[in-house]
Parts: structure tokens; sequence; C-alpha cells
């Protein structure tokens, strides 16, 4: 998996995704994403912007990985904007929500709404 994870000068942190996910590879993104965790500013949770749009299959054990990230959030991340999903995307993300119960987690078609719904510009 190739991803990318950038701070935009509005604060809100991007990811994109490209390719399958193996445990190895989500692990090596999660140790990245963590960095930026500890750099957020107490009481200032952030906001992130995800493109999936080329992200592949993932592994079973990288699922369990991504399960257990979401099922334990971590409160420094408030809400999380799905920009472009593959349908494969959803139907995981879609799983993922309904296990751990979140609502903090949309999907989007395009960048412009994402953002809005990240700065609470709309529902």
């Amino acid at each position: 998996m190739e991803y990318t994870l950038q701070m935009g000068d509005d604060g809100i942190l991007r990811a994109r995704f490209v390719g399958d996910v193996d445990q190895d590879g989500w692990q090596d993104y999660a140790n990245a994403y963590q960095a930026y965790l500890e750099a957020a500013p107490p009481g200032q949770p952030l906001h992130f912007l995800v493109d999936a749009s080329r992200l592949g299959k993932m592994s079973a054990a990288a699922r369990k990985l991504v399960l257990a990230s979401f099922r334990n959030p971590d409160p420094r991340i408030d809400r999380t904007a799905m920009l472009s999903a593959s349908p494969y995307a959803r139907v995981l993300a879609g799983f993922i929500l309904k296990a751990t119960g979140r609502d903090d987690i949309r999907f989007f078609a395009s960048e412009e709404e994402a953002l809005a719904w990240l700065r609470g510009e709309s529902a």
C-alpha cells in the first residue's frame, strides 16, 4: 500500500491510500499517523479527510487492526470525511461503522462538501 499523509494549512489532516493493504502497510501508516496525533494541540481535535478512491483490497490481518483502531478512537480526532470511496471501501467502512457504533465518519462525493462538513458548515 502506498499512502500520503499531510497536514493542510487549514488544520485538516489529509490521507490518500493507493493499492492493497496488508498488516505491515497498515502498521507503517498507523505509525506515521500517530506523529500527527501527538503534535495536535490539547483541546483542538483534528479533522481528517481521507481519499480512499484508489484503495485496493485489505487483508484479514489489516482489517483486524483497522477495526481495533476504530473501536477505540483517539480523542484527538474529531470528524473523518471519506472522499470518493470505492464501492469496496464503502462496504468495508460501513462494516466498521456498524461494528463500532461510530457516527463521526461520513462519505462525500466532492472535496468541497467534505471540507464544509469538517468545518461544521453543513450537516
